[in-house]
């Protein structure tokens, strides 16, 4: 069976699922809190804003770390494949799916490029939110649409390593709730990384995607190396692991 083929069999198992509903709620919810906050302090931010930044800089900035989506997005990345995994634990269906000709790596593979798939939609729809805040403001500034779009692609390189950790951790645990609580954790200790140790942060995953606002300056290339290291460490772990699961 194809890459491709498990691929679209895993989005079509997820037709019915909670992950749908997630992704809409979550960046309506951060689209609502940017519009609120914009409607009671736009005039406050921007008399108080640095030099040279723009309306959409601006909510930008709120949006990544005010309202804390920098921070926050390796908690929805758990979740998202915590219930993607969940799907065959309600369902029962991991001797069905484990018993067809196909390797297990790329059923576990799979699963990964999903969940960084949605990840993605997640992300973009976030971005979207902003865009429709500031329309609906009024910006006088045209939309910037390539600090935006840029801003999307670096939240998708930055989330490479904490997918492949929590495509790892939700296919150990049967509970959801574990991996989810992992990843709360995780979030919760960024913050004292970050601040206290910012050299330690650019070997933290969980601290990864803080460093993608792109306005306030911040040397990746470190960041990065990490990440794909990482990302490769964990996904090799995760299949070897997946290979010897019990299917009983």
């Amino acid at each position: 069976m194809k890459l491709a083929t498990l691929f679209w069999l895993e989005l079509y198992k997820q037709k019915k699922g909670w992950i749908w509903l997630f992704l809409l709620i979550i960046p309506a919810g951060t689209t609502l809190a940017m519009f609120l906050d914009f409607s009671i302090r736009y005039d406050y931010l921007l008399d108080t804003a640095q030099p040279g930044y723009s309306s959409w800089d601006l909510l930008l900035l709120e949006n990544h770390r005010i309202l804390g989506w920098g921070m926050f997005l390796p908690m929805f990345i758990g979740i998202i494949y915590a219930l993607l995994y969940q799907v065959e634990e309600t369902q029962n269906s991991w001797k069905q799916i484990l018993c067809l000709p196909v390797r297990r790596e790329s059923v576990y593979f799979s699963k990964f490029l999903v969940g960084l798939s949605l990840s993605a939609v997640l992300i973009l729809l976030n971005m979207l939110g902003l865009v429709l805040v500031g329309w609906i403001m009024g910006f006088p500034e045209k939309v910037e649409w390539s600090s935006y779009f840029s801003y999307v692609g670096k939240q998708i390189l930055m989330i490479l390593a904490i997918s492949s950790i929590h495509n790892w951790l939700s296919s150990i645990f049967k509970n959801m709730i574990i991996p989810i609580a992992i990843a709360f954790a995780g979030v919760i200790l960024s913050s004292f990384v970050i601040f206290s140790f910012s050299e330690g942060a650019k070997l933290y995953p969980y601290a990864f995607t803080f460093f993608t606002d792109g306005l306030v300056y911040n040397e990746i290339t470190e960041v990065i190396r990490n990440n794909f290291i990482l990302m490769i460490l964990f996904l090799g772990i995760g299949m070897w692991q997946f290979k010897r699961k019990d299917i009983l």
